[in-house]
């Protein structure tokens, strides 16, 4: 046999040594695959750790009525039924590991470090963003107002006060951007049980808190309010309030002092005496106001919504909500949906609102309010979670509330 001659063997190897080669068009193929792919696991973690806590919440607390259609128009009560003043703790601290892998801690974290100037957080519940806040500034502050503050404190609140922490708000226009950290805070929630379980956090979180007398106010008509504690001279406030109700206003204690009133010259005249009111009608609003988980426990989540509205520093403050509702899967509202009365009967809450509309809805029905980021975070989560950031335009405000007078 020359050495020319190939055998049909030899021709196998060469081919065989070639490597293979995919057609372009199946290239991409792994993208969408494995898209879908992860899509199944979230899918299917979500289902499996829905329907485990459905089973469990079922077993733990049935439905008495033996109705199911009656739940779809109950009205929430801002509280799960089942919790009193002997277990609102403990019920608390059955949340941290659920909210830790879905995310929600440290979606948290995130919201309460964006908290500056005079802060309120409607629907506080048990505290559950307390340990996020950064209290530095207010601690300070408190510090400095006290008789036995020893020199060093003293600087250091100096320097906050110098910062515009201490008595941040007074006089200053819509336009200034709100000074760093919190100048004040305001927390209110319908449960007083809730609120106490915030207040024996507030006293481990906050260092100053346990050198201060806890002042209890009680209910009056004026504020329209159950009754309030107020901790470290006014800075600190708790109070149990319904979310559909006027809101009440930042203390007066930390604006700058005007005078002696709208009836007082004080020396300077009509020209005082208007300054002194629009920096009353400036002291009113709060910088930043936080809400977690409360549009889904609300009776009207719309009507709240334009309630915080009317609270907020026009143009500067935002109002911050992270909630749960819809999904933007089919699927997964229809879990949602056959189960929202079970999950109802135990948290008192409804998990299937579309949060999104509500939103839409209130900035259509409110002057001025505009939807500034809406989002929806944790994709483990499959869009059930929203991220909302508000605020109130002054002009726009102003211009539709021109116009609804015109067609009066």
């Amino acid at each position: 046999m020359s050495g020319h001659d190939t055998s049909p063997s030899s021709n196998n190897n060469q081919r065989s040594a070639r490597p293979l080669r995919v057609p372009n068009e199946y290239k991409p193929s792994w993208i969408p695959l494995s898209g879908a792919a992860v899509l199944a696991s979230l899918l299917g973690f979500y289902i499996f750790g829905t329907a485990a806590a459905t089973i469990r919440d079922t077993a733990a607390s049935p439905c008495s009525c033996g109705v199911r259609d009656h739940h779809e128009h109950a009205v929430p009560t801002g509280r799960p039924p089942a919790m009193t003043g002997d277990n609102a703790e403990q019920f608390d601290k059955e949340l941290n590991l659920p909210e830790w892998w879905m995310g929600i801690t440290s979606l948290r974290r995130d919201m309460a470090a964006r908290a500056t100037g005079h802060v309120l957080e409607l629907a506080i519940g048990s505290g559950r963003n307390l340990e996020y806040y950064n209290w530095e500034g207010l601690s300070a502050a408190a510090l400095a107002a006290t008789p036995t503050t020893t020199t060093a404190t003293a600087a250091a609140a100096a320097a906050a006060a110098a910062a515009g922490i201490s008595r941040a708000g007074g006089g200053r226009g819509r336009s200034q951007p709100p000074p760093p950290g919190i100048a004040s805070f305001t927390g209110l929630d319908i449960s007083v049980d809730m609120l106490d379980v915030a207040r024996r956090k507030l006293v481990r979180t906050v260092p100053p808190m346990k050198s201060f007398a806890t002042v209890v106010r009680a209910s009056t008509m004026a504020d329209h309010t159950g009754g309030q504690m107020s901790f470290m001279d006014d800075r600190l406030r708790l109070v149990n309030s319904d979310a559909h109700k006027p809101l009440p206003p930042p203390s007066d204690k930390f604006f700058a002092a005007g005078g002696g009133g709208d009836d007082d010259d004080g020396g300077g005249g009509a020209l005082q005496n208007q300054q002194q009111r629009e920096e009353k009608k400036e002291n009113k609003y709060y910088d930043t106001i936080i809400q977690t988980f409360g549009l889904c426990s609300v009776s009207d989540p719309v009507a709240v919504l334009k309630n915080l509205a009317s609270a907020v520093r026009p143009d500067t403050g935002r109002i911050l909500l992270l909630e749960h509702g819809k999904s933007w899967l089919g699927i997964v509202n229809g879990l949602l949906d056959r189960n929202a009365h079970r999950h109802f009967d135990r948290y008192g809450c409804w998990w299937n609102r579309d949060i999104q509309e509500l939103v839409d809805e209130a900035a259509r029905a409110t002057p001025g309010l505009e939807v500034v980021r809406i989002e929806r975070p944790n994709i483990s989560q499959l869009g059930t979670l929203v991220s909302v950031e508000l605020r109130v335009r002054q002009q726009q405000q102003q211009q539709q509330q021109q116009r609804g007078e015109q067609g009066k």
